[in-house]
């Protein structure tokens, strides 16, 4: 599958991916991020399509985020760079995640070495 072409829902996922990204979400709301990454690096490991690429770039921004808190504050911002364009190819809206606002809210938390890291424009 094109990367172009992944929907901006979940609906397509078998249920117990679909939990997956639950367990990822709360987590990043409650700013455990070490755990969030585990679960989309797993997630990476398991996939075999078009996602395998959307969620090695996920776990490679929450790395960023995890490097920032082990004070590798350069490695961070290498990792943070990185995540960008394994993300490029992918539509901006996919899982119900925002690309952009994910991406800025790691770039804003390796600048500022804390903060929330975000999956959807908070209103």
């Amino acid at each position: 599958m094109d990367p172009a072409l992944l929907p901006a829902d979940r609906n397509h996922l078998d249920p117990e991916d679909r939990d997956h990204l639950l367990r990822f979400e709360l987590l990043l709301s409650q700013g455990r991020f070490d755990p969030a990454q585990d679960i989309v690096e797993g997630l990476w490991i398991e996939a075999t399509d078009a996602h395998k690429d959307l969620y090695k770039g996920l776990s490679n921004a929450l790395t960023a985020v995890c490097a920032c808190e082990a004070q590798k504050r350069r490695g961070a911002k290498e990792i943070a760079r990185q995540s960008r364009i394994i993300l490029a190819p992918f539509p901006r809206r996919v899982l119900d995640v925002d690309l952009d606002v994910l991406l800025d809210s790691v770039s804003d938390f390796v600048k500022r070495g804390e903060g929330p890291i975000h999956l959807r424009r908070q209103e």
